[in-house]
């Protein structure tokens, strides 16, 4: 991938069942290299989630982009270990 090519993440809020407590969660799932991809995640997180009878689901979600920058990694210069 060459630098600031886009990337891209599922965000998904969503709530435990009322039983559960209530409680809100965020996730982050990706990165994924198409919008479609991470689109997809949201999409069955608010599936998943979803109410049969009522419809409604406990999950929501958006997708966010980012470019990536790529530079030279360098390792950790590891210790020498002392011999006795």
């Amino acid at each position: 991938m060459p630098d600031h090519d886009a990337v891209y993440r599922a965000v998904i809020t969503w709530t435990e069942a009322p039983q559960g407590g209530g409680a809100a969660h965020t996730e982050y799932e990706g990165p994924y290299g198409k919008p479609g991809a991470a689109q997809g995640r949201v999409t069955a997180w608010e599936n998943d989630l979803r109410d049969h009878e009522t419809g409604e689901t406990r999950a929501t979600g958006h997708v966010e982009r980012s470019t990536t920058t790529w530079e030279p990694y360098t390792p950790p210069v590891k210790k020498e270990r002392r011999r006795k």
